[in-house]
């Protein structure tokens, strides 16, 4: 076996695309199988970034104390035909659906929870402490 040194993924960001998200997410799962990676909250952790920060090594995700966190459910934008839309609804719902799972394996919040929190249909923030109590993140320096 390989032993790699750990690495360290900054993560600052106002979000972004799910899919790319996803594939980071993906990414990062598989190099924790030969080694840590710890995550740095810095400034804004938005959407898509909350996943990414969660996605590091248990007890090595970090954050900065002034530091917040954004979680929203999945945004759509998309105009055509009725099949196509519906289509689209389709697939938004997956990815909703699978935001939720992967959220839920990374932190200590409950499906229940998570859903309770992107129900409420608005964007919500969150303190350095409060990412912690959520198990997006560790430590707080």
């Amino acid at each position: 076996m390989v032993n790699y040194r750990p690495f360290e993924f900054i993560v600052s960001t106002l979000g972004g695309s799910a899919q790319e998200m996803f594939g980071l997410h993906d990414l990062m799962r598989v190099i924790r199988e030969d080694c840590d990676i710890y995550t740095v909250g810095l400034g804004k952790v938005f959407s898509a970034g909350t996943l990414l920060l969660a996605s590091g090594t248990q007890g090595k995700r970090k954050i900065g104390k002034n530091c917040r966190v954004m979680i929203h459910s999945v945004l759509g934008g998309n105009h055509g035909p009725l099949h196509s839309l519906e289509n689209e609804m389709d697939e938004i719902r997956w990815t909703q659906d699978r935001y939720i799972e992967a959220m839920v394996q990374e932190t200590n919040m409950t499906k229940t929870h998570l859903k309770k929190i992107l129900n409420r249909k608005v964007n919500a923030y969150f303190t350095a402490e409060q990412a912690v109590e959520l198990g997006i993140a560790d430590i707080i320096f």
